[in-house]
């Protein structure tokens, strides 16, 4: 079975332009020129080679048939035109693609293995003209097709042809010609009884009607005789005039009609071409029969106002500082974020050896070393027996730019976890400082637009916030089958290698109090719009597709490595559906994206699978990392060991080993799954070993047993501390 993913991608490089491709359960390809989308058959059941042949035929057609319908421009079946067309647009691209020309042949040469034309068994003259002309172009010197007089000059003449409108006057000509034939046969038939041989008459070489067929040797010399048909090469001599030129269609055609004998034409008549029907019929074969519901394909929106759902730092921040009250006691918590900054100074130094080292390390690994062309004076005492008296120089190669973007989950089922979770942040973010690698910091909620219409009303408070579903959804806000972004959307920009050192240190002081108040501590007020809410966390990696190339624009990187951190699932997403109201009456409506839905990036030219409730962010996650090919995306995700099962059999990847996976797990209250369906690199945490608490804290009367316990909670504590940052300096260094 063919890679329909892969395969959808070579149709988007075939044609060079912004077209993509759906595989449905439709009995012929056919192509939409206003939305450039090629519609395929599920050819499940095709090779790899035969796949291609078909793909390439139809983007052939997309790119180079024009979309008129000339049934009523030309005055011959439309199978004449379908054949001739089908030459030209093949001959197109075998020379826009040369490599093409092993997919057609090897293509045709199977089907024809299969006997799709129908032909196995059968007398090749008694074929029609324009069967042997579908035959001599699909299979070439395989079929070996029989040709005499004037038909060399239509296959010469769709051999050459170069626009739609040659094609359909060769197709018209073919037919007229094939006409012609067929009459002249009906009037020259001869009952049986009388015929010479019955007779007793002459039976010799010219037929008895004074039409011999036409002979034509190597050079081009006509004689009268019979003949089985000679190789098209053959007669090319006749084709030109005294300039070298070729002559034009009448002059061709008189010239050969003037020596061309009768034809034969198959039992099946002339209207149609019977190759192609058989072709066509047998081509269904190549799908299986799926009874299931029709795919919709849908699309990220590519025009997004990123204004309008990233809120910069500055403005985070200084909403919140707006929103402090005096009476509010940041007295605890400050003093824990000391505390904290104090302790995971060596962790983030650590950190920072860890890098350099590694840094070095791979430098040197891919270092070379070169003569200089300099005498080395210290080795001229060894002339007589080295050759080598040059002196040497290593040279190190320039290493790649990084960037770190993190993506937070603000939800509500992470108020538990949160602030371990920033407590780790905070970490890698100090780390990327110390190391100048530029960073982003974004929270994804749908509880920021309160604090938004504040901001934007001038007001101190911000307007009461209710939830909406879907049939609350403005169609204005709708795109027929394109990824809907919720106008409730945000990602908060908490944290910024843009900041100051003065400003970083705000940040990290505002963000750790608001992990800290929904954690249930401290005196003092949730800042309103930082509510905890819901999982958009799908809508967070299309927004990924927008920001990383800005991101990576802005500070010269090579290489982005997105990390994200969650505690569960994304929650459900739509899409703007079209539904029928009746008397051709349309409406777009959000509808969730579930089964029978696929995605398709147009960019790319890939499609992805359907959509199901597991699989969704993988499929987001595919078409992220897809489309920017030097992302890295490191997945951290904070579950208890009853969840790590059904995470696994989600995100890790078909032949990864659990057991070795749960072993890991109870060794180090945490595992790698390594190569996982989306994410580069996935990192499970359990989520009882997050917090920070690093000090070794005993009574003053504690015994002996006490004490040891009390230490290597404190070693593993910092050793699953570490977990994060030593998996993300693997990645950076």
């Amino acid at each position: 079975m063919a890679n329909k993913e892969i395969k959808g991608n070579l149709a988007r490089l075939l044609a060079t332009e912004n077209l993509v491709v759906e595989h449905r359960e439709t009995p012929t390809a056919y192509f939409n020129v206003d939305t450039r989308v090629l519609v395929l058959p599920k050819w499940d059941k095709a090779s790899d080679v035969v796949y291609d042949m078909l793909v390439g035929h139809e983007v052939g057609h997309a790119l180079f048939t024009p979309n008129v319908d000339f049934r009523e421009q030309v005055s011959c079946p439309q199978d004449y035109v379908n054949v001739i067309e089908d030459a030209r647009i093949e001959k197109l691209m075998k020379r826009k693609y040369p490599g093409l020309k092993k997919s057609f042949v090897g293509g045709y040469t199977e089907l024809n293995d299969k006997d799709f034309f129908q032909i196995f068994d059968k007398d090749l003259t008694e074929f029609s003209l324009i069967d042997r002309i579908n035959l001599h172009f699909k299979l070439g010197a395989h079929a070996m097709m029989p040709f005499e007089g004037a038909e060399y000059v239509f296959v010469a003449r769709a051999d050459l042809a170069e626009t739609f409108d040659e094609v359909c006057k060769i197709a018209e000509d073919v037919y007229n010609y094939a006409k012609t034939q067929e009459e002249e046969k009906e009037k020259t038939e001869v009952p049986v009884s009388q015929t010479p041989s019955s007779t007793g008459g002459d039976t010799g070489s010219d037929d008895e009607d004074g039409f011999g067929k036409l002979q034509v040797d190597i050079k081009g010399n006509k004689s009268g005789g019979s003949s089985t048909g000679a190789d098209l090469e053959d007669v090319q001599d006749d084709w030109y005039d005294e300039d070298g030129n070729l002559k034009d269609d009448d002059e061709l055609l008189n010239d050969s009609l003037d020596d061309e004998g009768e034809g034969e034409e198959n039992e099946g008549g002339i209207e149609s071409s019977s190759t192609q029907k058989a072709f066509n019929d047998a081509q269904e074969n190549l799908s299986s029969v799926d009874h299931g519901q029709p795919t919709t394909y849908i699309e990220i929106p590519e025009n997004v106002d990123t204004s309008k759902h990233v809120v910069d730092w500055k403005t985070i921040h200084g909403w919140i500082d707006s929103q402090r009250d005096a009476r509010d006691d940041f007295t605890e918590v400050d003093e824990d974020y000391r505390k904290f900054r104090k302790q995971s100074q060596k962790e983030v130094n650590y950190m920072v050896k860890e890098f350099e080292c590694r840094k070095s390390a791979d430098a040197y690994a891919r270092s070379s070393t070169a003569k200089t062309g300099v005498l080395n004076t210290g080795m001229l005492h060894t002339y007589k027996y080295n050759e080598d008296l040059f002196k040497r120089v290593t040279v190190l190669p320039d290493g790649k730019n990084h960037g770190m973007i993190f993506v937070l989950d603000w939800s509500g089922s992470m108020c538990y976890e949160l602030l371990a979770t920033v407590k780790q942040l905070i970490n890698l973010t100090s780390f990327c400082k110390k190391v100048q690698i530029p960073f982003e910091v974004y929270a994804f909620t749908n509880e920021w637009g309160a604090a938004q219409r504040a901001i934007d009303n001038d007001a101190a408070l911000p307007e009461q916030t209710y939830y909406r579903s879907y049939y609350d959804i403005d169609e204005k806000e709708l795109d027929k089958n394109k990824f809907y972004i919720d106008s409730w959307f945000y990602l908060m920009n908490f944290v910024s290698s843009r900041s100051n050192g003065k400003d970083y240190e705000r940040m990290c002081l505002n963000l750790f109090r608001e992990a800290y108040k929904h954690r249930r501590y401290g005196s003092y007020s949730s800042t309103i719009g930082l509510g905890l809410s819901g999982t958009p966390l799908n809508e967070s990696i299309v927004m990924l597709n927008h920001i990383v190339p800005t991101f990576k624009k802005n500070n010269s990187l090579q290489k982005v490595n997105v990390c994200i951190l969650t505690d569960g699932e994304a929650c459900t997403s739509a899409y703007g559906a079209e539904y029928d109201k009746g008397d051709g009456d349309y409406v777009i409506r959000a509808r969730r994206i579930d089964y029978g839905v696929a995605l398709r990036d147009r960019t790319t030219g890939r499609t992805y699978e359907q959509f199901t409730y597991n699989t969704a962010t993988n499929i987001f996650l595919k078409q992220l990392r897809d489309r920017n090919p030097d992302v890295n995306v490191l997945g951290f995700r904070i579950l208890s060991g009853s969840a790590l099962m059904s995470f696994v059999s989600n995100y890790g990847a078909p032949d990864c080993n659990y057991a070795e996976i749960q072993k890991q797990w109870k060794k180090d209250k945490s595992a790698v799954i390594k190569s996982p369906a989306g994410f580069t690199e996935l990192y499970a945490i359990n989520n009882k070993a997050l917090d920070n608490d690093t000090e070794f804290v005993v009574k003053d009367n504690a015994k002996k047993g006490d004490i040891t316990r009390a230490f290597k909670k404190m070693l593993a504590n910092k050793s699953v501390n570490k977990k994060l940052l030593n998996a993300f300096v693997s990645k950076v260094s």
